[in-house]
């Protein structure tokens, strides 16, 4: 009996012994008030209510910092959450409880950012972290917080600034504040700040979109990349690479409103936009507009607007503008505008206007301006044709086309200009500086080219004047010829054709065919004269010319009165004369006269 109570008593101490160290450390209960008492003596406090020890790392918690707290009658795990805010997990042992940082948990690098050489705080500076691509900015006082993953492996920070060297630095120990000295660049090295003009972040569409950190981070970030798959973003800065997306080069870009990324070598869709700073691969559609600071191979589609600041080798579609800052290799289509700062090989059609201030190969169609340097190729307007340089092809104009140099080809359009003219101009006037072509319009004008004027007899008209302008192949004649005196008066105007062909040395022929209203008295009738003029010009000087030969003229005239002064027998003065249908008559006439100039 007595064994037996021995036995009971022991199996009853176990269970208590049992039941007490299964209650464990961390369900122990306390109760603690203390106000801004270090975070080392408040833990003294629990550890003495729970009569256990803590084990822990200096460098992992902060014993200095300051905490103050108030509970009642609450369990140990409980208190040690509050106070290390969720982020630390604890273990037990027999008689401590171990602190450490929890799976997964975060914890802030912070310090300063200062001039190497000055001791001054740098001001928005990038601090960024490669592996774990992200990045946060010193503030107006140099100061950076920066949220870190995996608080027990040293993490190797980054700091960049514009117009400073790259700077790394190894943090171990977690709550350490930093101070990291930054050594500026040589003053030489603001070639670097010039070019980031040209970028997108300069342009309205990235100064209106971007934060200025934003700006300032692409600044100081500018060599800094990295490939990443995916990506997706709300709008610049909120997705799923943070504030770093503008350093990720991706293969696909998904952008419910509008991103930021560095380049794309797949596809991109944006719900608004997408601005890219560098090159863009092979397809990118915008709900408004797409931007891009590099180069576009493949097709971009946009709402409204395309940018591309380099070149672009391939189609873009947009609803209102097409603009690229260096060469188009491709197709562009735009509702109102296309616009290119380099050499176009391909086709642009706009709705209102077309400009490549380059050469451009191929097709330029709008419905009112096409302006290019050089082309090679086909303009087609509504209003106006430019080339301010060279054309080697056909320029068509519903009113004027241009070529400031040399004209290799055709224009059509009411009004043509061409600095030298080396084809052929069909319009109502026709200009050029000089030519080696052929002008048909109504007036012809070679600045350098074929002015004379010819004072002249016929048959008809016993005193003429003419005006011949246009170049030996083809000029135009403008005449106007009367008779003298008081009987046999008769008042022509004429306009025509001719063209001056050398035969030996001084001896040239001139063929011409001439139209003229001729006026006899009768101004209710119409009288029509052609005149095929065949002259042989002697030249006696370079600046003057005799000239002589036969002309065949028909002659329409339904005019039965004749006032007294005025003369009646028109087709009587000539020879081999005949009347082949009614009211129509011909005959052999002569011509002959001076030229000047």
């Amino acid at each position: 009996m007595h064994h037996l109570y021995k036995l009971s008593l022991t199996i009853t101490l176990l269970c208590i012994y049992s039941a007490g160290f299964s209650e464990g450390l961390l369900n122990k209960r306390i109760s603690l008030s203390v106000n801004n008492k270090p975070l080392g003596d408040v833990l003294k406090l629990i550890s003495r209510q729970g009569n256990f020890y803590f084990s822990y790392n200096s460098n992992t918690v902060a014993e200095q910092n300051v905490v103050s707290l108030s509970v009642k009658d609450k369990p140990v795990k409980q208190v040690l959450n509050q106070l290390f805010d969720n982020s630390y997990e604890f273990k037990e042992t027999e008689s401590h409880i171990i602190i450490q940082f929890a799976a997964g948990a975060y914890w802030y690098a912070t310090g300063y950012i200062k001039d190497g050489l000055t001791g001054e705080n740098v001001m928005y500076a990038t601090v960024y972290d490669k592996n774990q691509l992200i990045s946060t900015m010193t503030n107006e006082n140099g100061y950076f917080k920066l949220k870190v993953k995996d608080p027990n492996k040293p993490v190797t920070l980054y700091v960049s600034k514009s117009l400073y060297y790259d700077t790394t630095v190894v943090v171990a120990e977690t709550n350490k504040e930093l101070t990291v000295p930054i050594i500026p660049q040589p003053v030489q090295l603001d070639s670097v700040v010039i070019r980031q003009r040209t970028e997108v972040e300069k342009r309205w569409f990235g100064k209106f979109l971007l934060s200025s950190k934003q700006r300032m981070q692409s600044i100081n970030l500018s060599k800094f990349f990295v490939d990443k798959p995916y990506q997706g973003s709300i709008i610049p800065g909120v997705g799923t690479h943070g504030k770093m997306g503008a350093q990720v080069i991706n293969k696909f870009s998904f952008n419910l409103l509008g991103g930021y990324t560095a380049g794309v070598n797949g596809f991109e869709l944006g719900g608004l936009f997408n601005i890219v700073k560098k090159d863009v691969k092979y397809l990118q559609i915008g709900g408004l507009f797409n931007m891009t600071g590099g180069s576009v191979t493949g097709v971009q589609i946009a709402g409204l607007y395309n940018q591309v600041l380099k070149a672009s080798n391939g189609w873009q579609f947009a609803g209102v503008c097409n603009f690229v800052n260096s060469s188009e290799g491709g197709i562009q289509v735009a509702g109102v505008y296309n616009h290119v700062w380099g050499n176009t090989d391909g086709l642009q059609a706009a709705g209102v206007a077309n400009l490549s201030k380059g050469d451009s190969k191929g097709v330029q169609a709008s419905g009112e301006i096409n302006y290019t340097h050089n082309l090679e190729g086909v303009q087609a307007t509504g209003i106006i044709n430019v080339a301010s340089g060279n054309t080697d092809g056909v320029q068509v104009a519903g009113i004027a086309n241009m070529t400031r140099k040399n004209m290799k080809g055709t224009q059509a359009g009411i009004f043509n200009y061409a600095g030298h003219l080396k084809g052929v101009q069909v319009g109502l006037i026709n200009v050029a500086d000089s030519s080696d072509g052929v002008a048909v319009g109504l007036l012809n004008f070679v600045w350098h080219g074929y002015h004379k004027m010819h004072i002249y007899t016929d048959e008809v008209a016993s005193l003429g004047l003419a005006a011949k302008i246009g170049n030996k192949k083809l000029y135009n004649v403008v005449s106007a010829g009367f008779n003298p005196g008081d009987k046999n008066q008769i008042l022509s105007f004429g306009y025509g054709f001719g063209a001056e062909i050398n035969a030996y040395k001084r001896i040239s022929v001139s063929p011409e065919i001439t139209g003229h209203f001729v006026y006899t008295g009768d101004t209710t009738t119409a009288n029509w004269l052609i005149r095929c003029n065949l002259n042989i010009n002697y030249n006696i000087f370079k600046w003057l010319s005799v000239n002589v030969g036969p002309s065949y003229n028909f002659y329409y005239s339904e005019q039965t009165n004749f006032p007294e002064r005025y003369k009646k027998d028109v087709q009587h003065n000539g020879v081999l004369y005949s009347e082949p249908f009614k009211n129509w008559y011909s005959w052999v006439g002569w011509h002959a006269g001076i030229t000047i100039f």
